[in-house]
């Protein structure tokens, strides 16, 4: 338990988060065989070009399309290489084979008819923390896995993973497919989720769905349904709409809208506005949300955002709950598919009436490694 401005009963774990996170830092630079020492990073794109968010707004993207492909120990495309591993490439392939087998015999239920995709096998982790005068410090650990099904249906995903669950059911996460923004927003809770999905067929526009519980005694299902539309608007920017509706068992009928409008002025610099409104059967009014993000790339493989934001909830006795700028620096650390991001906040929340509204400074920091071909 926390109390606005005091400290929090988790200081231990806490404390503990960040000095784990410290060590895996010193491992991963101090590791053999360092991809950095092996080749140049060096990201510096020409002053213009024609798909100007596209290529901005993913992280690194010249490294990522030019991955090697990953040795095999055996025809068995799940097992782990033979030989010894630097602990980057260890930790990468354990957790892409650990999923692999997993997800395969899970499918291997419905059938034998088609054969299992191992090379869509893929997933995300993040661990760090963050830190707020208002709420003190925070660890996260969040994982997440997408794993096709191919004989069950070959357009349906298993997801699996420790997420903020109330805002993936919601659709109010913070961070989508592309790195806008990705800090550690404190008053989420983690928990494991597990679901069955079915995507668009056409990843521009359509209707993706998915149904699934939270993994609590005793589990809490949920059912989500959400339709795409995107519209480029001009040369270098678009508009992104999308209606969610959702069912939680703890919270009932409820429904998110969100759009986001991009722009890039440059092949360093983009511009988005975000917005979006939640109505629930347990909420009094919206929560609703608003922010304005600046991103860049800068070079030798680094880049930055500044978010500029706002949150509360209609109807309520305090409406604006939270509002302040965040800025991430990020990185690639020692891998392509390793990014290391940290940064400070300034914010001034208030959560409830008795609260008194303060200017509050923050610090997140954390790691992040992929596996397989992810995107968010």
């Amino acid at each position: 338990m926390r109390t606005p401005g005091g400290t929090s009963t988790e200081g231990f774990s806490g404390t503990a988060a960040f000095l784990n996170l410290a060590l895996l830092a010193f491992l991963l630079l101090a590791a053999p065989g360092s991809e950095a020492e092996a080749r140049k990073h060096r990201y510096e794109p020409e002053d213009e070009t024609p798909e100007v968010i596209e290529e901005a707004t993913q992280p690194f993207p010249e490294e990522r399309d030019a991955r090697e492909p990953r040795p095999q120990a055996s025809e068995d495309k799940c097992a782990m290489p033979d030989g010894d591993l630097p602990i980057q490439e260890t930790s990468q392939e354990a957790a892409r084979s650990l999923s692999c087998f997993t997800f395969r015999w899970f499918d291997s239920w419905w059938g034998d008819e088609e054969d299992y995709p191992e090379d869509e096998v893929s997933g995300w982790l993040t661990v760090g923390a963050s830190w707020r005068d208002y709420d003190g410090l925070d660890p996260r650990l969040r994982f997440r896995v997408r794993a096709p099904l191919p004989n069950l249906d070959n357009r349906w995903d298993v997801i699996v993973g420790r997420v903020d669950d109330e805002a993936f059911i919601s659709d109010t996460e913070s961070q989508d497919s592309t790195f806008y923004n990705p800090g550690l927003f404190p008053d989420q809770d983690d928990e494991w989720l597990l679901g069955l999905g079915k995507r668009r067929r056409n990843r521009a526009q359509g209707l993706d769905w998915s149904v699934g519980v939270r993994l609590r005694v005793p589990p809490e299902p949920y059912v989500k349904a959400a339709y795409f539309w995107n519209r480029r608007t001009g040369e270098n920017s678009d508009f992104r709409f999308r209606q969610t509706v959702f069912w939680r068992s703890d919270e009932g009928f409820g429904t998110t809208s969100r759009g986001d409008h991009s722009w890039g002025i440059n092949a360093r610099n983009v511009l988005r506005w975000e917005g979006r409104v939640t109505f629930s059967e347990e909420s009094e009014g919206g929560r609703w949300y608003v922010g304005q993000t600046w991103y860049r790339l800068l070079g030798d493989r680094n880049a930055l955002s500044v978010l500029a934001f706002g949150r509360g909830e209609t109807d309520r006795d305090v409406a604006l709950k939270d509002y302040g700028v965040e800025a991430i620096w990020r990185r690639s650390f020692t891998r392509d598919w390793i990014y290391l991001s940290m940064g400070p906040s300034i914010t001034w929340p208030r959560n409830k009436p008795e609260d008194k509204r303060e200017l509050n400074l923050g610090f997140g920091l954390w790691l992040e490694m992929e596996f397989g071909d992810w995107r968010y």
